[in-house]
């Protein structure tokens, strides 16, 4: 419960953290040092001095390298945060600059990344959004052609990353009410001089259209909050959707079945390839790139294999099933050999494109241990009988298309036919370790064995391990 007596932001914040989602989790404050995060600092250190606060609350201030007064703000923040005996911590980050993002929201996910990484687990990150703030963001997505998602603007609570949550109990206070605050507690903060920069647009429109908004509708800040809260609940009705049609047409977490996935209109289809999308951490399309699935990936004739690419990753047709994976690297010039005599020690091959490492052993094994090997059906582990002698082993991701016979067929076959047989999915073909015996093909991880060189009792055999 709420002392009455004390301050109305302190109290605002002891009920939000009343919050049955946030009870029991460290609190950990992003910290930057302007006035908004600098008056949330101090009213944690005031309700943590008075023992009000339910969990040990931290704060964690990124530098993120693009102000040549960093070093000055890192040294205020860290000042203030021992004089409000708040355990802090200072983060360099490094901004990459990408097409496509801007620098806002470069230095959003980094600052997030890193926060991230010295958080605890089931910590609560806390923000000091306000209700301007949440104005800006809901104008901005209306520029951008939003949908329903972008136009809930900020959540109060949302899942941050694994277990922790991101909460911003000031999205309901505004600007003036934070200000207010600072001047009645004589804080000092920090001024970040891009804020004044009105090539952004955020800051655009802070300095020159929502004083003109305000001036005509006053309560504009209250009544865009409001539709904020509509769209975020009408966001979760269509989250609900999307998760009993996923439920159906699902084979695993990257993978639709197309037929059943065509059983639903246009809308509920591009409602739930959002949801896909966003399950799996991935960059929410656009309606063109969403039409563009639609028109190709979905339409496409069985013996067609159409993908569409969607930020870094890709959704991809292989006969009746959808596919999201990530963006590929080509490593079709990748190999790697060894001579006969380097095969006498344990070999450690680092495979390409985070396909993981190959560990390569000669071992002497008896019919006995063959038969125990294979018992276990080690889906990692492979056994390759190796000629007396030879001059190379290579490992490869492309091929000459050469005959094969598999361990369970009867017959050669060549190799592209062999993997279609299979059902191996396109884009999968061009990322199998293939293992060559001086020329021949020996084996094709993780798929088979040539029968040529199926494992015997010898002391002459070729155990491979792929950690993946």
């Amino acid at each position: 419960m709420t002392d009455l007596n004390l301050h109305p932001l302190w109290q605002t914040l002891l009920f939000f953290l009343e919050k049955p989602e946030l009870a029991n989790r460290p609190i950990t404050l992003a910290y930057s040092g302007g006035v908004d995060s600098q008056v949330l600092l101090h009213c944690l250190a005031q309700l943590n001095a008075k023992r009000l606060l339910p969990t040990a609350v931290n704060a964690i201030h990124i530098d993120h390298g693009l102000s040549q007064h960093a070093l000055a703000w890192q040294q205020f923040t860290e000042l203030s945060a021992e004089q409000f005996d708040i355990p802090y911590q200072a983060i360099a980050v490094v901004i990459e600059n990408k097409n496509q993002q801007s620098l806002e929201a470069l230095a959003r996910d980094a600052r997030y990344q890193a926060i991230e990484q010295h958080s605890a687990l089931n910590a609560v990150i806390l923000t000091a959004h306000h209700q301007d703030d949440q104005l800006e963001t809901l104008l901005l997505a209306l520029k951008r052609g939003a949908g329903i998602q972008g136009l809930s603007a900020m959540q109060s609570v949302r899942t941050f990353s694994e277990q922790r949550l991101i909460a911003r109990p000031f999205l309901e206070v505004s600007r003036t009410d934070i200000e207010e605050y600072a001047k009645q507690h004589q804080l000092h903060w920090v001024e970040d001089e891009s804020n004044a920069d009105q090539s952004f647009d955020r800051n655009f429109l802070r300095q020159r259209i929502i004083p003109l908004l305000e001036q005509r509708w006053p309560q504009i800040k209250n009544t865009a909050s409001r539709s904020a809260r509509h769209c975020q609940q009408a966001q979760q009705l269509l989250e609900q959707m999307a998760q009993d049609d996923l439920n159906k047409v699902e084979i695993s977490r990257t993978v639709l079945d197309i037929k059943l996935l065509k059983t639903l209109n246009q809308s509920r289809i591009s409602n739930l390839l959002r949801f896909f999308i966003k399950q799996n951490n991935q960059l929410l399309p656009s309606e063109k790139q969403l039409q563009q699935v639609l028109n190709t990936c979905l339409s496409a004739n069985q013996d067609k294999n159409p993908e569409v690419k969607l930020g870094k990753c890709y959704l991809r047709r292989y006969q009746q099933q959808l596919h999201l994976t990530t963006e590929f690297e080509d490593i079709s010039a990748w190999q790697t050999q060894f001579t006969f005599i380097a095969l006498n020690q344990a070999l450690t091959i680092d495979l390409p494109d985070s396909l993981g490492k190959l560990i390569v052993s000669r071992e002497s094994l008896s019919a006995n241990d063959i038969a125990q090997q294979l018992e276990q059906q080690l889906t990692a582990q492979w056994l390759i009988q190796l000629p007396d002698v030879f001059e190379k082993l290579t490992v490869a991701f492309s091929h000459q298309n050469p005959k094969c016979l598999p361990q369970y067929r009867q017959q050669r076959r060549p190799l592209k036919k062999i993997l279609q047989e299979l059902q191996v999915p396109t884009w999968q073909r061009k990322r199998l370790p293939f293992i060559f015996i001086d020329n021949n093909l020996a084996a094709a991880l993780p798929l088979f064995i040539d029968k040529e060189y199926v494992a015997k009792s010898t002391n002459n055999c070729l155990k491979i391990t792929w950690h993946n």
